[in-house]
């Protein structure tokens, strides 16, 4: 039975570590900070609640997957009684060298701890999720592929305590507010472990199995089959643990900008000396890392059996046959995605032979110049040719970029729109994951990517970091266009999100 809400979306916030209170420090990981502007853009939303067009509905917070990193979470316990309840031991010494230099694993109990570390260092967020609960608003977890160990239900009990927890010592700070007792917020905050769906209304997906570095085998069930005690980790898990937390020593921007090739690419036309050194220092130790996972998914197939685990009926709502074709549409992307990559390999190799082209053609011009008696005419000949060259070159990745360019949750939509009417469809359907906020007609339904409220870095011009606070805001039954907002925290209100197709006309207005 459909549920009596408004809606708001947000998803990719990656809360890591944020700020310690002991050292007065931020860590050097943290990517989310804006824990007081998603404090009022939620009072905002409770104080319009009662306007006419929301008709004094609750809200129904759906947090769209990635809002925790727990990847990013490489702090320790102390020594001690905390560290032996964590891990068994008692110094710091005892654990494994790749603990030591990389942080905890993936069992429940570790992930638990990152979450509480994540905890103390937002505090005013999980205060305000808190408040927000406490008024009557409802809060849906949607795990992405940042925050897997969500899967844990010790890691989903302690979300609901640090919750309650940060709310309590704020409202004993500030002044009184409504009591939250921890029942409540276990009648409140619901996590689905793939997709929350309201049929007719709107389907909400994080969006990471859709693509090949971040697929996982079974998502609803992600652990090893012969260690179930582990996190299966896809291979981009891995390159975030094992090369880049460590790359944003240098550069702490590194995990934001996409592509990924366009940071690497940045990398090395800007300080080449150092983005070799990084790659060379670190990159053996993410291979042994894939390769070490590769033998255990390896392992993992050859002794299971193609059953997955049973998807929970309250938790998601369909019918059987559809759900499968769902993941069976996020096997046939993974398995298509060779594509992209050979075409991106493609266009790379092109720009380098362009490249050292160019570079040759300027060396001839030198070498006319100085070693040779040609006349003056053939050294500009060869400098014209050089600069053609670097013209071409600059022309054919363009040309290469527009042609390989794809928005593959755009497309990805499209087919679950077909796949939705075999339950009872949806108008909205919303993924995240890219970090591009989007919004698209589709034949009857509506796309809309609801971005993040991190730093985001543009393909073109320099790599340069803003922040665009997007969120979606549906009123319930409403067939209207989906409002894809940002927050303007500067004003305290939201703005309508402007999305240009490639003619250059806006999407939406």
């Amino acid at each position: 039975m459909r549920q009596d809400h408004n809606f708001l979306v947000v998803s990719d916030l990656h809360l890591s570590e944020g700020w310690n209170p002991e050292t007065g420090k931020t860590s050097r990981l943290e990517d989310f900070r804006r824990d007081d502007a998603f404090a009022r853009f939620l009072c905002y939303h409770q104080a319009i609640r009662n306007q006419a067009r929301f008709g004094g509905r609750p809200w129904m917070l759906i947090l769209n997957g990635d809002i925790f990193d727990f990847l990013q979470v490489v702090s320790l316990p102390p020594d001690g009684l905390l560290l032996r309840i964590v891990k068994g031991v008692d110094h710091r010494s005892d654990l494994s060298p790749n603990e030591r230099e990389y942080g905890l694993g993936t069992t429940a109990i570790e992930s638990e701890w990152k979450l509480k570390q994540i905890a103390r260092g937002h505090q005013r967020f999980f205060a305000a999720l808190g408040s927000f609960v406490a008024h009557g608003n409802h809060v849906a977890v949607v795990r992405g592929n940042h925050d897997v160990e969500l899967h844990w239900r010790e890691v989903q009990e302690r979300f609901l305590v640090e919750a309650r927890r940060a709310y309590v010592r704020e409202t004993l700070r500030e002044g009184n507010g409504p009591a939250l007792p921890l029942s409540a917020c276990r009648e409140r905050i619901h996590f689905y472990p793939w997709f929350y769906y309201e049929p007719q209304e709107i389907y909400v997906e994080h969006g990471g199995q859709y693509e090949g570095a971040n697929h996982f085998r079974d998502f609803l069930n992600p652990v090893l089959p012969d260690d179930p005690a582990h996190i299966e980790l896809p291979w981009g898990s891995l390159f975030v643990r094992y090369l880049f937390n460590k790359v944003e020593d240098v550069h702490p921007f590194a995990d934001n900008v996409k592509p990924l090739t366009r940071y690497l690419s940045w990398a090395f036309r800007t300080d080449p000396v150092k983005a070799t050194k990084v790659l060379v220092g670190r990159g053996p130790v993410f291979l042994r890392a894939l390769w070490k996972a590769g033998g255990k998914a390896t392992t993992s197939v050859l002794h299971a059996t193609d059953e997955h685990s049973p998807v929970p009926p309250q938790a998601v709502p369909l019918p059987p046959e559809v759900a499968e074709q769902i993941e069976a549409l996020a096997k046939e992307r993974v398995e298509s995605a060779w594509q992209s990559w050979v075409g991106s390999l493609l266009r790379q190799l092109i720009s380098l032979l362009m490249l050292l082209i160019v570079g040759t053609l300027f060396a001839l011009a030198v070498a006319t110049r100085f070693l040779t008696q040609k006349p003056w005419w053939v050294t500009a000949a060869y400098v014209g040719m050089a600069i053609l060259a670097a013209f071409l070159r600059h022309e054919l990745t363009e040309a290469l970029c527009r042609l390989l360019a794809s928005d593959y949750l755009a497309e990805v939509a499209v087919e679950l729109e077909q796949i939705l009417r075999g339950a009872r469809g949806a108008h909205i359907i919303v993924l995240g994951h890219d970090h591009r906020p989007a919004i698209e007609r589709l034949e009857d339904a509506w796309y809309v990517n609801t971005g993040t409220w991190i730093p985001t870095y543009e393909r073109e011009g320099p790599v340069e970091g803003r922040e665009v606070l997007t969120f979606l805001r549906v009123a319930a039954g409403r067939r209207e266009t989906p409002e894809l907002l940002r927050w303007e925290d500067g004003g305290g209100t939201p703005s309508r999100v402007v999305v240009w197709d490639d003619a250059g006309r806006p999407v939406a207005r």
